[in-house]
């Protein structure tokens, strides 16, 4: 004999209980239990894996997911829809900017950045737009915005470490160790922050105290090297505009930090102490 369905097993202990005469409060509690759990299993089948779209929080969350994981054409996609059913608002703004910025469509997300200085989301959007700048290699302009974006909000550890990053590629080398260091204290598990300062502190002679922070944050040793592979093309400290020179080679698309060829790593995972 085949086993019974969920359905029946339970329609068979319900049918039980009332053969038995159970009639008190605990048994119509167990019944009413009953049909909700056939009602979910139901919704379940019809509905495997739909989205919670119809709770504002729920999808605001699922579509900060999909930027987590770089999913950001389809996050375009969600965020109109979220604006059909939710309205807009400076978070919801903020981030389709960052998913235009991601996928290459600057012009576009310069101007929903701009419409966001004024609002709660300020600090995000001159973020963005340094980034946006670094994009073009204005770096001067880049380090203007993250300034504006730090002095907005003072413990964003990835501002910091970008606001550092953009330093040394504008030759401020001196200026770059305040930001760096202060992200890494401020995100120590970060894998982009500790490896812009590692690269900061063995471009300034300090290989011992790279190796250390790397070994500490347990960065994988493919990426140790290839963070003194790119201190060594520049000679170290001797020039000023090493450091610029050495993080060319890094730059990518979606920002400035020190992306290390990260596809030697987990993608956006942070480490655990």
């Amino acid at each position: 004999m085949s086993a019974c369905h969920p359905f029946h097993r339970l329609a068979i202990a319900a049918a039980t209980l009332s053969l038995l005469g159970a009639c008190s409060t605990f048994d119509k509690a167990s019944n009413d239990q009953t049909e909700r759990m056939e009602a979910a299993i139901q919704r379940q089948q019809l509905e495997p894996e739909k989205p919670a779209t119809d709770n504002k929080l729920v999808y605001l969350d699922m579509i900060k997911t999909m930027q987590s994981r770089s999913l950001y054409f389809a996050s375009l996609a969600h965020i109109d829809a979220y604006r059909k059913q939710n309205g807009d608002s400076p978070e919801i703004m903020r981030l389709e900017a960052d998913a235009l910025r991601a996928t290459g469509q600057t012009e576009a997300a310069d101007k929903a950045y701009r419409r966001l200085l004024d609002t709660a989301e300020a600090a995000a959007a001159w973020r963005g737009l340094g980034l946006l700048a670094a994009q073009r290699g204005d770096y001067a302009a880049a380090v203007t915005a993250l300034q504006e974006s730090t002095r907005r909000d003072p413990i964003n550890a990835t501002a910091l470490s970008d606001l550092g990053y953009a330093l040394l590629q504008n030759d401020e080398f001196d200026a770059a160790r305040l930001p760096l260091i202060q992200a890494a204290e401020l995100a120590p598990d970060n894998r982009k922050v500790v490896s812009n300062l590692a690269l900061y502190l063995m471009l300034a002679g300090e290989s011992d105290k790279a190796r250390h922070l790397m070994n500490k944050a347990g960065l994988p040793q493919e990426t140790q090297e290839e963070i003194s592979r790119q201190a060594r093309a520049n000679g170290g400290p001797s020039s000023k505009a090493a450091p610029a020179k050495t993080l060319a080679s890094a730059r990518q698309e979606n920002g400035m930090q020190l992306q290390l060829q990260w596809q030697l790593l987990e993608p956006m995972q942070q480490l655990r102490q």
